[in-house]
């Protein structure tokens, strides 16, 4: 009988951790720029990340936000969704590779590329092709 509620007890416990940390997502207020030739959008908003996703959405004031959504092989701009490769081609120049957007949310510096990055911050610069990406973690408490 001892057993069987240590079994019950233990199995009880791993449910509740598992439900309560395994499908959490995180999510951070950042303030992000993000200039391209083909696309502008500057302002606060949240960094989403979860299982198999990112998520970044910048409200912009006064207008409908920004949401630019990374699943697997699928970017989504504002719930229109396409190829990583035919995105990269239609809002960056040729030379970018498919998961620049990736590591640019990771705060990790695409290889082949210069930035600045101090896990708090991103801040990636192309001035030949006119592109300015920045993202900031905003701490709400100081």
């Amino acid at each position: 009988m001892r057993i069987i509620k240590k079994v019950i007890f233990f199995t009880f416990c791993f449910s509740l951790f598992t439900v309560m940390s395994g499908c959490a997502t995180k999510t951070t207020p950042i303030y992000a720029v993000i200039k391209t030739p083909k696309f502008k959008a500057a302002d606060e908003g949240f960094l989403e990340k979860g299982f198999g996703y990112k998520k970044l959405t910048i409200y912009k004031a006064g207008n409908v936000p920004v949401v630019i959504t990374l699943k697997n092989s699928f970017v989504c701009l504002n719930g229109r969704c396409m190829d990583k490769e035919k995105f990269i081609k239609e809002y960056l120049p040729k030379g970018y590779p498919s998961d620049f957007f990736d590591k640019i949310l990771d705060y990790k510096c695409p290889k082949g590329f210069f930035c600045k990055t101090d896990g708090q911050k991103i801040l990636f610069k192309d001035k030949k092709n006119n592109i300015l990406i920045m993202i900031k973690n905003i701490d709400r408490l100081n």
